[in-house]
C-alpha cells in the first residue's frame, strides 16, 4: 500500500492507495462484527483520479454509516423502524413521501454525537471533522446541482443540517451552512481551474519586479518542472510531484547546492499564487536536498596570497583596462568590494551622484565631513537591492582615497556619466553585471586564483572576516555590509544607522600585508 506524499494530510479517513487504484477500508463497529463476520470492510473506489476517490469515500462512507444503522435496527428485539428498514443484505428503498428532512436531521445528529464521542475517546477527533467537513461540501454541492445526488433531496438536505449542527454548535442549521457549503464548493472549483506555473511567473514577476535573470532563471525551472510532471493548474500540483522532480534531479546527478536553487525558484510563484489566494499552499515549502558540503567549501574569503596575486596583475599594475572589464571597473570593483564588502551588483549599478560628502558630529563635539557611497534602490535608474536592509551609506576608506578613487567619481560626473562605471555593457533592468562577472572568473584564473569557492563574492568574505582582525563590532561591520542577522534590531539601520561609528571603524580597517597598487591610470 502506499499513497502519495501531497494527499497524505488531505486524504480522508480510510481512503488506501493500492498499485495506482484507491479503495476505501473501514473498521465494522464491535457490536457489529459478529452480524458482518469479520473486522474491517474493504471496497474498491474503481478510480485513480485522487479528486473522483475522495468524493467516491465521502459517499461510501456515508452509505456504510446506514448500513450500520440499519444492521443495528433489524438486529434489535422488536418491530422495525418504518423508514430506515434495510440492512447489509436487504436494499429495500425508503419511500419519497416517508422521508423529513427534520426527522432525518435528529436521526442523523444523534448518530454523529455517538461517533464523536467515540473519536474523541480514541484520538481521532481530528479525522472525525475533516471527514464531518468532507461530507458536508460534497452534501451541499448535491443540493445545489453540482453533482448528481446520491440520495434523495430530502434525506440530503436532512444530513446537511445534521452536520452542520455538530460542526458549528446547535441552531447553526440551514441558512450559514447552506452559504459555507457552496463558498467551499466554489473556492474548490475555482482553484481546480485556476491558472497553470507559468502563468503565475508572469503574475508574479510583474507584481514583485525582481531583476531580470532571476525572471529568466525560474521560467527555465518551471519549464523543466512542467516537462517533468506535465502540465495543470497550479492548485492541482501537490507535494509529491515536487518530491519527485527532486529526486529526478538527484538521478540525473546534480548537485543538492544546484537543486536547492532550482526549489528555490519554483518556489517563488506558488508564494506569491498563496499571498492571493490562488493556491492553498505552496507545495515547495519545506522540500530541500541536504547539503553535506562544510561551510568552508562553498564559499570563502580570499586568502592573503590570492590578494596579493589579484593585484599583482596587469589590470592593477600596467594599466591594462580590457574592454570585458569594463575599462575603469577592471581596477576599482576588486578594490572597492576589499575596502567596503559590497555586493558585485550594488557597486556596479552605482551612479556618480551616489558617492557624496556627508556631515557627522566626531568626538570633538564638531562637525566632520566625510565621503561616502550611498548604497540604494532606484528602480528609475535600474538599481536594485537584495533586500530592504541592503540600502546603506558606506564611507570611502582613506586607501581607496589615496589610490585616486574620489578624483575619478568627480571626472565621472564631469564627463557626464551617470553611472560611474560607463564601460560596464549590460542590459539597462535585469542582471548587468552578468558579463563582467564571467570576465573576472576568466581574469582570476589566469592569475592563479582558481578556486571554485573563490568567486568575486569572497571579496565580501575577506572584508567581514579583516574587520573581524581590526576590532571592528559586529553590529558595525554588519552595518556598512548590509548583513542582516535574523535579529529586530537589524530593521532599524539602514541610511538611518549614525555615520560616527561606520567612520571610526573605518579608520581602524586594515588589510595586512596587502600592497597598494599604484594609483589609476591619470589620477
Amino acid at each position: 500500500m502506499s499513497a502519495t506524499s501531497g494527499a497524505k494530510r488531505d486524504m480522508p479517513a480510510g481512503l488506501l492507495k493500492r498499485d495506482g487504484r484507491y479503495s476505501i477500508r473501514r473498521i465494522i463497529p464491535k457490536d457489529l462484527q459478529g452480524l458482518y463476520g469479520r473486522q474491517v470492510i474493504t471496497r474498491a473506489l474503481k478510480t485513480s483520479s485522487y479528486p473522483e476517490a475522495k468524493r467516491r469515500c465521502i459517499e461510501e462512507w456515508l452509505k456504510l454509516d446506514r448500513e450500520f444503522d440499519a444492521a443495528r435496527q433489524k438486529a434489535a428485539p422488536g418491530p422495525a423502524p418504518d423508514d430506515d428498514d434495510h440492512g447489509p443484505n436487504d436494499a429495500r428503498p425508503t419511500p419519497l413521501e416517508e422521508i423529513s428532512p427534520t426527522r432525518i436531521s435528529v436521526v442523523e445528529v444523534d448518530r454523529l454525537r455517538r461517533q464523536r464521542q467515540e473519536a474523541a475517546a480514541s484520538g481521532k477527533l481530528q479525522d472525525f471533522t475533516r471527514r464531518c467537513r468532507d461530507t458536508l461540501r460534497l452534501t451541499q454541492a448535491m443540493l445545489d446541482g453540482d453533482m448528481e445526488p446520491s440520495h434523495p433531496l430530502a434525506e440530503l438536505e436532512g444530513v446537511r443540517n445534521a452536520l452542520t449542527s455538530v460542526l458549528n454548535g446547535e441552531g447553526a442549521h440551514y441558512i450559514a451552512a447552506a452559504r459555507q457549503a457552496r463558498e467551499a464548493v466554489d473556492r474548490d472549483k475555482r482553484l481546480q481551474s485556476g491558472p497553470e506555473l507559468t502563468v503565475l511567473v508572469s503574475r508574479w514577476a510583474q507584481e514583485s519586479k525582481p531583476i531580470l535573470r532571476t525572471v529568466k532563471r525560474t521560467s527555465t525551472v518551471v519549464e523543466e518542472f512542467e516537462a517533468f510532471v506535465g502540465r495543470k493548474p497550479a492548485a492541482k500540483i501537490e507535494r509529491a510531484n515536487v518530491i519527485a522532480y527532486k529526486d529526478h534531479l538527484l538521478a540525473k546527478g546534480q548537485t543538492a547546492s544546484n537543486i536547492n536553487v532550482k526549489l528555490s525558484l519554483l518556489s517563488l510563484p506558488f508564494a506569491y499564487a498563496l499571498r492571493n489566494d490562488i493556491v492553498e499552499k505552496n507545495p515547495v515549502q519545506g522540500i530541500s536536498v541536504a547539503d553535506k558540503r562544510k561551510a568552508r567549501d562553498k564559499r570563502r574569503a580570499f586568502s592573503d596570497e590570492e590578494l596579493a596575486r589579484l593585484f599583482a596583475g596587469p589590470v592593477h599594475q600596467k594599466g591594462d583596462r580590457p574592454e570585458a572589464g569594463g575599462g575603469e571597473a577592471a581596477y576599482w570593483l576588486p578594490l572597492l568590494a576589499l575596502y567596503t564588502g559590497a555586493r558585485l551588483t550594488e557597486l556596479g549599478q552605482l551612479h556618480a551622484d551616489d558617492v557624496v560628502q556627508e556631515s557627522y558630529i566626531a568626538d570633538s563635539d564638531k562637525e566632520q565631513q566625510t565621503w561616502v557611497i550611498r548604497i540604494v534602490e532606484n528602480q528609475e535608474r535600474g538599481q536594485r537591492l537584495k533586500t530592504e536592509g541592503s540600502e546603506r551609506r558606506v564611507p570611502v576608506h582613506s586607501d581607496l582615497q589615496s589610490l585616486g578613487f574620489i578624483s575619478f567619481v568627480k571626472a565621472a560626473k564631469q564627463a557626464g556619466h551617470k553611472r560611474l562605471f560607463s564601460g560596464i555593457k549590460g542590459p539597462a533592468v535585469g542582471d548587468l553585471m552578468a558579463a563582467w562577472s564571467k570576465w573576472f572568473g576568466r581574469y582570476r584564473r589566469s592569475l592563479g586564483v582558481a578556486g571554485k569557492d573563490t568567486p568575486f563574492h569572497s571579496f565580501r568574505h575577506a572584508f567581514k572576516h579583516y574587520a573581524r582582525l581590526s576590532g571592528i563590532q559586529a553590529e558595525v561591520h554588519n552595518a556598512i555590509t548590509g548583513h542582516e542577522t535574523g535579529d529586530v534590531a537589524d530593521t532599524y539601520g539602514g541610511p538611518s544607522y549614525p555615520l560616527r561609528p561606520l567612520v571610526e571603524a573605518m579608520k581602524l580597517y586594515r588589510v595586512p600585508g596587502l600592497a597598494l597598487p599604484p594609483p589609476a591610470n591619470g589620477l
